[in-house]
């Protein structure tokens, strides 16, 4: 419907006036007919003034149209929705603001109780937009009605549509702006409950309008200090939000809490502990600490460290203007003072002088070059180091997030321990120098983070450990791991273990920790046991040199008091357990120390001689230590080994002629590597080495670990290509076999002693075979040596020592071919022909070999008789049908045929006709034929020429 010429208000409200009136109708049709009509009548189609329009709407229309809110119809609703919006922005906002009562209650209504009168969720989202729009039209004017709004944005906010969730987000936003603080923080209890249960929402974009909803309705005071404590531990879960946007807003919200809560009047007093905003202070600060360790370091950990430093920036002026004016109420407060003196006549005496400390400026730490450090900085800080001010800042709230970082750092939960690692690792570059106070407590957590079984707080807790190196003195960190260490106790006052901080019981896979205040336990904390001793290690390598197992060049140098100190640490983790945890403390003392360890390289080469001597660490990396050491001395590796055994020697061996060492001590497995490695220089102290072997390898009552070891050092020195070594043992071989080598060939029951007589007969035959014994030596022992030769060659359980003791003997027999006599050679032949029937004809050819020797010692007029009978069973062999043994035997017989050729002769006929191979039999009698010739021959010339010397005139026959 049009107007087509002017017309009065009062005409114009006639026009509509039915359709008004049809608005309250029975008939569902008849209102939506009513309704639309009016919306073209007045808005959409309209050429009216918008004063008339005004006009209509404030005296007839607004009731019914507010009513319709609630209509059945769905189209009513929304039309009326919408013209109402529409109708916000042409009235007057004073006309508005008289509306406000009837509107609000309408509009509220629709979603201020569960379950929603407004079932559609379109509806409610445009009913909420209404309520948006209001606030921008009407602002202030709202604030009557805020416990109203508040209560109905807290049911609102529990809608499960998204977009009605943000929209709310929004309208709470222009709640903080335009409402009083005051009424605001006491009715907002449930919309903060509401919008604190949205920060678990599953879409990011809600999420993320909910926590700038909350950083704007906590913005003003009177709201914040109501409900910041209940804020605070949801804010904690943000931390771990899989959207990096959330984590982001998250920062920007700290920020801006701790900038305007910098500006509030600080309390009057702090006897009852902390009040007003600094209470939340520290929290706060340690959440956006927090954010600034999170793992997305470009858009996240950057906004939060620059919001760090602006927070610190702000808290540097607050704290200058306090004491701004401290000083002026302190000021004026002397001027009165010296009024009243001036007054009364006389001049108070006050013999101290007292200086209020609220009066003084800040102190500002000094600014620290990181330069050294900036390898290991993490991610957020590689441009952007940390200023003076924000350093001076976290000092200040130090002592209040450090025990709550190192608590996470030991949690059950993999991800709390690894954000709290990553968040130390930020508190730590901040604070720098300044954590020297908290010490104690950082390193007794390091030690048991870098024990974790996640890789990620393991490696992020031993980088903290080197930039903590490299911020504190090693004379500090020294002294502290020293105490830990239990080297600096007084008297025996016990140490709090790893135990007895975090208590647990393990059954089955099921562990329980009982939860308890670690920080109070420790300042006495020792590491008691290997495990923790390991642990304490590990961290030591990385604080005396912290580029230990990372790409950095830098190192900090070490005093030569600091180097002594770090010796001893590394003394007193010389066992098996902990060698490789030593190995890496000991590579990063030589690379700090340097020219500072050449002074007591003695001692760092004892600590490496261990190392070296085990299986415990990597010979390569032993060895690589060893070489630095030798290039900081300027020598070569053996030039240090051979220096060292010179130097040391006397000093490992004192006593050990004596006193067995115990199973645990290192001093066996010392000497062993510093003989294999000394070479030439070993030859000068064999003699004092003789009597120690002796001893430590006695079969009384030495281990057999420590039997076989000793014999294996033995085997080594035998086999060595050294003339002075070679002569050396041989000066000696009579103590060598007295004293070491027999004592262990000798048969004791056990499955170990077996193997330790079969390495004792592998020795013995190393020197034989190297010519090492003399003569006369060996045919003074050879009484002791016969019978383990026998129950060697009698072993039916090991072959082994059976070939070994053939071989032996075959030595023995080529040495005292001179000296040896018939008595000694019918005890050992009985054992060879026993040999030729062995199980192994690997054994029976060594006993050919044993047997040629034998043919070789036998004197002349030796018995006939057991010649017969070993030359009867050498041609019983001679049948053999292994080759091989065939060849033995026959080549045992072209020696026996020397001894008498006329037996020989006998019994090589009598074989012929016995033989399985004749062909052989004939050969060694043809053999024997001639040489049975050839010795009558010489004997008829020998005769002839006695004949003709004995006639006068001949010369004498020589």
């Amino acid at each position: 419907m049009g107007v087509i010429g002017p017309i009065e208000p009062q005409e114009f409200l006639l026009t509509v006036k039915r359709d008004i009136n049809c608005l309250s109708d029975n008939d569902r049709a008849v209102r939506r007919g009513a309704v639309v009509k009016l919306e073209k009548t007045l808005l959409s189609g309209s050429k009216a003034p918008p004063d008339y329009v005004a006009k209509v709407v404030l005296e007839e229309l607004h009731k019914p149209l507010f009513r319709l809110f609630a209509d059945q119809g769905e189209k009513c609703r929304e039309v009326a929705l919408s013209m109402t919006m529409r109708f916000a922005d042409l009235l007057p906002v004073q006309d508005l603001e008289n509306l406000l009562p009837l509107l609000l209650a309408a509009l509220l209504g629709r979603f201020r109780s569960h379950p929603f009168p407004e079932q559609s969720e379109e509806l409610r989202l445009e009913a909420l937009r209404l309520l948006n729009h209001l606030f921008d039209v009407c602002k202030e004017r709202l604030n009557p009605f805020a416990s109203d709004v508040l209560d109905a944005l807290s049911k609102a906010l529990t809608d499960s549509c998204p977009d009605a969730k943000k929209e709310c987000c929004e309208i709470t936003k222009k709640v903080s702006q335009y409402f009083d603080a005051e009424r605001v923080s006491r009715a907002c209890g449930p919309l903060v409950g509401s919008l604190l249960a949205n920060l678990k929402h599953q879409q990011w974009k809600v999420r993320r309008a909910t926590l700038e909803s909350i950083g704007a309705l906590l913005l003003q005071e009177a709201p914040m200090m109501d409900h910041m404590e209940d804020v605070l531990p949801q804010l904690n879960l943000l931390l771990s939000d899989r959207t990096a946007g959330v984590r982001q807003s998250l920062a920007e919200n700290l920020e801006r809490w701790l900038l305007k809560g910098l500006s509030f009047r600080p309390p009057m007093s702090f006897d009852d502990g902390p009040e007003g905003f600094d209470k939340f202070e520290s929290r706060l600060v340690l959440l956006l600490l927090g954010v600034a360790a999170d793992e997305e370091a470009e858009q996240v950990g950057a906004v939060a460290l620059g919001g760090l430093e602006r927070v610190a920036a702000l808290k540097h002026e607050v704290l200058l203007k306090r004491a701004a004016k401290e000083r002026e109420r302190e000021e004026a407060k002397q001027k009165a003072k010296e009024a009243r003196e001036a007054k009364a006549g006389y001049k108070e005496e006050d013999g101290v002088e007292r200086t209020n400390p609220r009066c003084q400026d800040p102190e500002v730490v000094a600014a620290f070059d990181y330069t050294q450090v900036l390898p290991l900085l993490p991610q957020p800080f590689q441009g952007r180091l940390p200023a003076p001010l924000t350093t001076t800042y976290v000092k200040f709230h130090l002592g209040t997030i450090l025990p709550q970082v190192l608590t996470n750092i030991t949690q059950w939960t993999t991800d709390i321990r690894e954000a709290a690692a990553r968040l130390l690792q930020v508190v730590l570059v901040i604070a720098n120098k300044q954590i020297a106070p908290y010490l104690d407590a950082v390193l007794v957590h390091m030690y048991k983070a870098q024990a974790d079984d996640d890789s990620k707080v393991s490696q992020t807790s031993l980088l903290c450990a080197s930039m903590v190196g490299t911020f504190l003195g090693p004379e500090m960190v020294l002294e502290v791991v020293g105490k830990q260490l239990g080297l600096k106790h007084e008297g025996d006052r016990k140490g709090t273990s790893f135990d007895e901080l975090w208590p647990q019981d393990r059954q089955g896979r099921q562990t329980t920790r009982t939860v308890q205040d670690v920080l109070a336990g420790v300042k006495t904390f020792a590491a008691t046991t290997a495990e923790s001793r390991r642990q304490v290690f590990i961290v030591l390598a990385r604080l005396l040199h912290p580029s230990s197992g990372s790409s950095g060049q830098f190192r900090r140098p070490l005093s030569k008091q600091e180097v002594k100190l770090a010796i001893r640490f590394l003394e007193e983790g010389i066992r098996s357990e902990l060698l490789p945890a030593v190995l890496a403390a000991t590579e990063s003392l030589l690379k700090a120390g340097e020219d500072a360890c050449i002074d007591e390289w003695p001692r760092v080469f004892d600590v490496l001689l261990r190392m070296k001597s085990g299986e415990e660490c990597s010979a390569q990396t032993v060895d690589a230590n060893i070489d630095h050491l030798a290039q900081l001395l300027g020598r070569s590796r053996r030039q240090l080994y051979e220096e060292h055994l010179r130097t040391r020697l006397l000093d490992l061996l004192h006593g050990a002629d004596a006193v067995l060492w115990e199973d645990t001590s290192p001093n066996r497995h010392i000497l062993e590597t510093l003989l294999r490695n000394a070479g030439p220089a070993v030859a000068e102290h064999v003699g004092s080495l003789m009597p120690v072997l002796a001893r430590q390898a006695s079969p009384e009552d030495a281990s057999a670990a420590a039997r076989v070891d000793l014999l294996g050092l033995v085997h080594f020195l035998v086999n060595e290509e050294d003339e002075a070594l070679a002569s050396a043992i041989q000066a000696n071989s009579l103590a060598l076999l007295d004293g070491v080598l027999l004592p262990n060939c000798s048969w004791r029951p056990g499955q170990s002693n077996g193997k330790i007589r079969r390495g004792g007969m592998v020795c013995v035959h190393a020197l034989l075979r190297r010519h090492l014994v003399p003569s006369t030596v060996l045919n003074e022992v050879f009484v002791d040596l016969m019978p383990i030769l026998k129950s060697c060659l009698d072993d039916s359980w090991s072959p082994d020592n059976r070939m070994v003791a053939c071989l032996v003997l075959s030595c023995t027999l080529t040495d005292l071919q001179a000296e040896i006599n018939g008595e000694q050679l019918r005890e050992v032949y009985p054992e060879l022909l026993k040999r030729l029937d062995d199980s192994n004809d690997k054994i029976r050819v060594a006993v050919c070999e044993a047997l040629d020797v034998f043919f070789k010692c036998l004197p002349h007029n030796w018995s006939r008789t057991l010649y017969e009978y070993i030359l009867r069973n050498l041609f019983v062999h001679l049948d053999d049908p292994n080759p091989e043994i065939q060849q033995g035997i026959y080549a045992v017989l072209q020696s026996a045929v020397h001894q008498d050729y006329a037996t020989f002769q006998k019994e090589a006929q009598s074989a012929v006709v016995k033989s399985s191979h004749p062909r052989l039999c004939e050969e060694l009698v043809r053999l024997a034929d001639s040489l049975q010739k050839a010795c009558d021959g010489r004997g008829k010339l020998r005769s002839c020429l006695k004949r003709l010397a004995s006639e006068p005139g001949c010369l004498p026959v020589r």
